[in-house]
């Protein structure tokens, strides 16, 4: 079952969404309802659901508030509103997807399946990390995989594959030595600390490169220039860590 919980400051939207769920999703559990921001946050944090219908507008803030309070979020998030103009803003914030009210039963199974594929390929990926990380010998922890999941497809990695990585907004780009670019669905600080054990360095807030694709730091510049030529500023606060880093490399 997929635990889901609604949030809408209008309690008849609640209670329409939740005969409609019952009836035309199977599958899908609510578990909780909310009216507000701050109660939405409560339920959030109290019961780590799987799935959120959450309304834009309402009385203590915004829908988008409540998300970045929470980001980086692990739920998935489907939209529901009156007002047509935030559905651009909505996709922004990575959501599933954006029905308006009154809800119409196809869209609203529409929106559910999306959902599910969603979280049955994350928890796929889980799985696949898990099993990598069992079965690794000893010997092979230095070759470790890096996983991305993507919507078409899961990309298992070296990380000597990889010579950085930069963020837009909420999504974060892989640049490959072999020139390819994988766009994922995360914001970059959900990779930067399992990224920053396995050689890599964080220059910029939006960008982290592989060290052993450094070729050069201009120092008066703040400018680092890696191998396949590409450079990139590096931040003032990181210029002498950098410096530190590559004198012990």
């Amino acid at each position: 079952m997929i635990r889901t919980i609604i949030i809408d400051d209008e309690f008849m939207s609640r209670e329409t969404l939740r005969d409609m769920i019952s009836l035309y999703c199977e599958g899908i559990q609510v578990i909780a309802e909310a009216q507000d921001v701050r109660s939405g946050l409560k339920v959030i944090k109290q019961l780590n659901p799987d799935l959120v219908f959450l309304d834009i507008r309402m009385p203590d803030g915004s829908g988008f508030e409540l998300i970045r309070q929470l980001m980086p979020v692990s739920f998935r998030v489907i939209f529901i509103t009156a007002y047509e103009e935030y559905a651009i803003k909505a996709f922004k914030f990575n959501a599933i997807d954006y029905i308006t009210k009154t809800v119409d039963p196809e869209e609203l199974i529409a929106a559910v399946k999306k959902a599910e594929r969603e979280i049955e390929i994350n928890s796929l990926n889980d799985n696949l990390k898990s099993m990598l990380d069992t079965y690794l010998k000893p010997q092979e922890v230095e070759s470790k995989k890096f996983i991305l999941r993507t919507f078409e497809a899961f990309h298992i990695l070296d990380y000597d594959d990889i010579i950085r990585c930069e963020s837009d907004r909420n999504y974060s780009i892989f640049i490959l030595k072999n020139g390819e670019r994988i766009m994922i669905s995360k914001s970059l600080s959900e990779f930067a600390a399992q990224l920053e054990e396995n050689g890599f360095f964080r220059i910029h807030q939006s960008h982290l490169i592989n060290l052993k694709y450094l070729k050069k730091f201009k120092k008066d510049e703040f400018i680092a220039v890696l191998k396949d030529d590409t450079e990139i500023t590096v931040a003032h606060r990181k210029r002498d860590e950098l410096i530190k880093v590559i004198r012990d490399m």
